[in-house]
């Protein structure tokens, strides 16, 4: 599309708006044309004529052997009505080239003769757009997949469970082997829920969408609470869990007492919220993509919305925090046991050390979103004493925290996420994403610069054009002609 825009605009200056075309009479004949036009254009033209006849010649080559060509293709296993079709669909693209090949060449050799200057060029262009959008669609036709939206995105009695307050919590998929019986679940979660689904209804999951290029701060995050044994594995995953806020997972009902099993019975950290069921969408009588898949609850279905009621909610206040500066020793403490996320928080710096005695956080105050918005989120606090507010979302250079309508230093918590130190009393703060406006003001000055360029060339040519008269000879100052 680019290239075709700098082919119109050349063609546009050229020959659609030459000052001698403006006074020419419509449709002038290609004879008159052809004896003054220039050496490229002619071996353009000859070219043109050249390549139509030869691809009429092939096409007309090729159509004529499409009986050998069936036969052909059903000696490589195609069946007899496959390879008529085959043949037919490769003769016909063959045939469309031709076409539209005569069509462009015919609508270039117009406005290479000047049958749409002067007036007329508008109709030029939209004849040349008309050819590639018709060439396009036409091409990309088969390829084009249409939707309707409102199947496509409807809900569910799970996805509503998880998209109602989505910014409180997160959402991820077991990361168990799961059996073959199960396995629909994950191929619908990942091909559907959560590229769109979960996008649709604005539920934040674990996992990402696509990230070719980890950053190195997740992926150190990441390894640190990656088990290296596999006695380790759910202990790990659990701990990750915590510090992501994740508080609800979904995979197979019977992974239920293998969750469970480690932890205190009296107080099991996981429970159900909803069986179901992976079932096809009313009114779709087989099921031919991923999308028409739906879950339905069950009261004993095979699949399960667990519930980890240990997951760390979104905004936390902590009375009891710890200095650390060395990154890698948060990393080796985040998944090991002596650390307990729910009564300390990690800050790398900017803080005094947390008040004594702090060994427990049992009064720590209280924190609600007041709004929440991808790149501007509200938190209301009520802290008791001195308090760090952790919120459980990526730290990054370009986010900013006010307190009160006040800036405030950004604190890097548990070694990824935002925070900031909080005075006693209650509070409104405001965490946004403000990038830099560097680039913002390179790009304006590159414009600047470019604005500024083009104008001395307009001045440049004026002056030029000024110095010489319309036949090219050179003129004087008061504007006659110098004698020979």
């Amino acid at each position: 599309m680019v290239l075709f825009a700098y082919g119109v605009d050349g063609l546009w200056r050229r020959y659609l708006q030459p000052e001698s075309a403006k006074g020419t009479p419509p449709w002038a004949g290609f004879n008159v044309w052809w004896g003054r036009a220039a050496r490229f254009d002619k071996r353009w033209v000859l070219g043109c004529a050249a390549a139509l006849g030869a691809s009429l010649l092939a096409w007309l080559l090729y159509a004529s052997s499409r009986q050998s060509l069936e036969q052909y293709l059903q000696t490589v296993r195609f069946d007899e009505a496959n390879a008529r079709a085959i043949a037919a669909f490769s003769i016909g693209q063959a045939g469309w080239f031709v076409l539209f090949l005569m069509l462009a060449s015919g609508a270039m050799v117009c406005i290479l003769s000047g049958a749409f200057a002067g007036a007329r060029a508008k109709w030029g262009a939209a004849l040349l757009g008309v050819l590639l959008v018709a060439d396009l669609g036409r091409a990309n036709e088969p390829w084009v997949i249409y939707w309707d939206y409102n199947e496509k995105y409807a809900s569910n009695p799970i996805i509503d469970k998880l998209r109602d307050k989505p910014f409180e919590h997160r959402v991820a998929m077991l990361p168990f082997r799961t059996p073959p019986q199960a396995a629909l679940l994950g191929q619908v979660y990942q091909s559907q829920w959560l590229k769109h689904l979960f996008t649709y209804y604005n539920i934040q999951a674990l996992e990402s969408v696509q990230m070719p290029r980890t950053p190195a701060d997740l992926a150190a995050f990441a390894k640190a609470l990656t088990a290296t044994k596999p006695a380790d594995f759910l202990r790990y995953n659990v701990r990750a869990w915590q510090l992501a806020n994740v508080r609800y997972l979904l995979g197979a009902a019977p992974f239920f007492s293998s969750l469970n099993q480690p932890f205190d019975p009296a107080h099991p950290p996981f429970r159900i919220v909803e069986r179901f069921d992976v079932v096809r969408k009313p009114g779709v009588a087989s099921v031919s993509r991923p999308d028409q898949w739906t879950a339905e609850p069950v009261a004993n279905g095979q699949y399960a919305l667990f519930e980890f009621t240990q997951a760390l909610p979104r905004a936390r206040l902590y009375t009891n925090w710890r200095i650390q500066t060395n990154d890698q020793v948060v990393l080796d403490q985040l998944a090991a046991t002596s650390f307990d996320p729910e009564r300390t928080v990690f800050v790398a710096g900017g803080l005094p050390p947390a008040p004594q005695p702090a060994a427990t956080n049992d009064n720590p105050g209280t924190v609600e979103f007041a709004s929440y918005a991808p790149k501007d989120i509200v938190l209301r606090s009520q802290a008791p004493v001195p308090s760090v507010l952790l919120l459980n979302d990526r730290f990054g250079p370009n986010w900013f925290v006010r307190v009160d309508g006040k800036p405030e230093p950004l604190l890097r918590c548990n070694y990824i996420m935002r925070g900031v130190y909080l005075q006693p009393g209650p509070h409104t703060v405001e965490f946004r994403f403000q990038p830099t406006l560097w680039p913002l003001y390179l790009s304006l000055a590159a414009i600047g610069i470019g604005l500024l360029a083009l104008g001395l060339l307009g001045v440049a040519e004026q002056r030029s054009t000024r110095g010489t008269n319309r036949n090219g000879s050179p003129t004087s100052g008061n504007g006659k002609h110098k004698s020979g």
